[in-house]
């Protein structure tokens, strides 16, 4: 039989080092996993919050959008632009952008280089021939209202001053009654953002332009609007007449035209 050693027994009466170890790497390993859920709830609240905005009560989800909000070289509430209709006609025409720059080059003739084109990522490419170029697209939508962000350039004073940038323009929608006849009031309001650093600079000698330019572009869409929403409320099938001799209108959108204002209609 083997007698213990004055130094083994010295090494027993020790504490286990290699056990205590073993035990707080196991707490350790207990206490990072009750926490992770936590910790991962947080980063995610904490990632939402700095994503998500509000913007005329609809919650924006998108960076593009509230980086031009928050850092907007102007902003204006523009004025309200009212004709004979429905939401039903605005939210069908605004579902299909191309559809109404067609009706607005035919039926507003300052508008006839006004051209837009959908593109396979859900955006739409716009362009008059050369004052303006860009996209835009819906950023979000609610009842009686939308947000769209645009990005591109346009060109002023003969062509000799272009600026770019990217613009959020907001649309809020009102049904009213005048004279026992449905008006449709919309109330746009737009933010702009310029991607040249000496135009905020020097903003307070470029504001009159680019409000000059904003309320010539703003009015030619306005009237345009106008234009098309009341041919749309009162002549449906005149319209729609007119529209099957435009070669730029499409044989599916004619017939979606038909059969969402002359359902009774069997002409095709």
């Amino acid at each position: 039989m083997e007698l213990p050693t004055p130094y083994s027994a010295w090494h027993a009466s020790l504490p286990n080092h290699s056990a205590a170890r073993g035990r707080a790497r196991g707490l350790a390993a207990r206490t990072g996993r009750r926490l992770w859920p936590i910790v991962l709830l947080m980063l995610i609240l904490v990632s939402s919050a700095q994503a998500a905005f509000t913007l005329i009560g609809l919650s924006i989800d998108d960076s593009a959008t509230r980086n031009i909000v928050e850092g907007r070289t102007l902003a204006r509430d523009l004025p309200p632009v009212r004709f004979p209709g429905t939401l039903r006609t605005a939210d069908w025409l605004l579902d299909r952008p191309a559809l109404a720059a067609t009706l607005a080059r035919h039926l507003y003739p300052p508008l006839e280089r006004y051209h837009v084109t959908p593109q396979e990522n859900g955006t739409y490419e716009v362009s008059d021939l050369g004052a303006l170029r860009g996209s835009f697209r819906l950023v979000a939508r609610g009842e009686k209202r939308r947000v769209y962000l645009c990005q591109g350039e346009f060109r002023s004073l003969a062509q000799i001053l272009k600026l770019s940038g990217g613009m959020v323009f907001t649309l809020e929608f009102r049904d009213l009654q005048q004279g026992g006849e449905a008006y449709l009031e919309v109330v746009p309001q737009l933010y702009l953002r310029l991607d040249n650093i000496v135009a905020h600079g020097i903003l307070k000698v470029l504001s009159p332009l680019i409000n000059g330019i904003i309320d010539r572009r703003v009015g030619n869409l306005t009237t345009a609007t106008q234009v098309v929403g009341e041919r749309m409320n009162r002549d449906p099938a005149g319209l729609y007449r007119e529209m099957r001799s435009w070669p730029d209108v499409k044989p599916e959108e004619l017939e979606a035209y038909r059969q969402a204002f002359l359902p009774d209609d069997g002409a095709r």
